[in-house]
């Protein structure tokens, strides 16, 4: 049985994106380092020692910044971004949740696994959101306090975290760092299982219904659209967000009901918030092409699996990826 029949398999119950506790991609190891020994060969006769192969990230299917990054345990970030917000560290962050928030605001989620950010925030409040994207990744989550019921989902969750009140020097103005996060973890803490069947040997993202693509639009009402554009040169997808620009290899887009929280403490408010649990429509754009699918996810515990219309996992191109929450009443455009 293959990787991808292993996947698939793992998948089954559930069927489409997100974050999974299924079966485990096996990691190649680093490759052997031929030493010479200085007085046998003169410089320019000696050749060039191979480089080692690092191992396969999980959350990305492109390789892991170091061996040590593939084999550690990800961390993962509740960020409140508004339009005027600029953001930092999401470029490093190998997945990317987006929820639609109160007032024009985004709330992300960014799991960090592969590489590392010297600077990520501002760190905001744990939401259901959070919980629900990232539990089957098993990461340790640097958050700013919350509402006393999304605090008691959180300790209910097996999720381990730290906040501001819980001291030290985790945080610093309102930012954290993954060294800091990574510090301040428990010891055997495991690596993230895959979360996308990524592309291999030229894989495309869909075997049937696949489309160029260079521009993905999400408008939402209340707000301004999201306009995520293809750069072929660079190959990868650009948006804005906040005040600032981050770069995917793949978007993918969930439909989903939204339902209101009404937080009673500490204070009252009213919150819209994606029902991450069921399954609905996808879009998803991966290089310079898009294709529609179908997502699923059926609790706390499962994988969320992105199909196409046939069925099939889609193959997102290896690299980080943004996952974007949108409200049924959303429009969902590709050009």
């Amino acid at each position: 049985m293959n990787r991808r029949q292993m996947l698939r398999a793992a998948l089954a119950p559930a069927v489409v994106l997100g974050t999974g506790a299924g079966c485990s991609e096996p990691q190649p190891k680093p490759g052997s380092v031929d030493v010479v020994d200085p007085g046998d060969v003169t410089p320019s006769s000696a050749s060039p020692s191979p480089s080692p192969t690092l191992p396969t990230a999980p959350l990305t299917g492109a390789p892991a910044g170091t061996a040590a990054a593939a084999a550690r345990q990800a961390v993962a970030v509740p960020l409140r971004v508004s339009p005027r917000t600029t953001p930092a560290g999401l470029d490093a962050a190998d997945l990317v949740y987006a929820e639609f928030a109160e007032s024009d605001t985004l709330h992300l989620t960014a799991v960090f696994h592969s590489r590392d950010a010297a600077r990520i925030g501002p760190v905001t409040e744990i939401r259901p959101v959070d919980i629900r994207s990232v539990s089957v990744l098993r990461p340790f989550v640097g958050y700013n306090g919350g509402p006393t019921g999304f605090l008691s989902q959180f300790e209910n969750s097996d999720l381990d975290g730290v906040t501001p009140d819980d001291g030290g020097k985790v945080f610093s103005d309102g930012y954290t760092s993954t060294a800091a996060l990574l510090k301040a973890a428990p010891k055997g803490g495991q690596p993230p299982t895959p979360a996308l069947d990524h592309a291999v040997d030229g894989d495309a993202l869909t075997a049937r219904d696949l489309v160029t693509a260079t521009e993905l639009t999400i408008a939402v009402s209340g707000g301004p659209p999201m306009v995520w554009r293809y750069d072929q040169q660079k190959a990868h997808w650009a948006g804005k967000v906040g005040t600032g620009t981050v770069t995917a290899a793949s978007v993918l887009v969930l439909t989903m009901e939204y339902r209101t929280l009404e937080v009673r403490k500490p204070s009252f408010r009213s919150l819209p918030s994606a029902n991450v649990f069921g399954e609905g429509a996808v879009v998803a754009v991966s290089g310079p092409t898009s294709a529609k699918g179908r997502w699923r996810k059926p609790g706390l515990g499962m994988v969320c699996t992105i199909a196409d219309l046939s069925g099939d996992l889609l193959h997102p191109k290896p690299g980080n990826a943004w996952v974007i929450y949108v409200p049924t009443t959303a429009k969902v455009t590709v050009k």
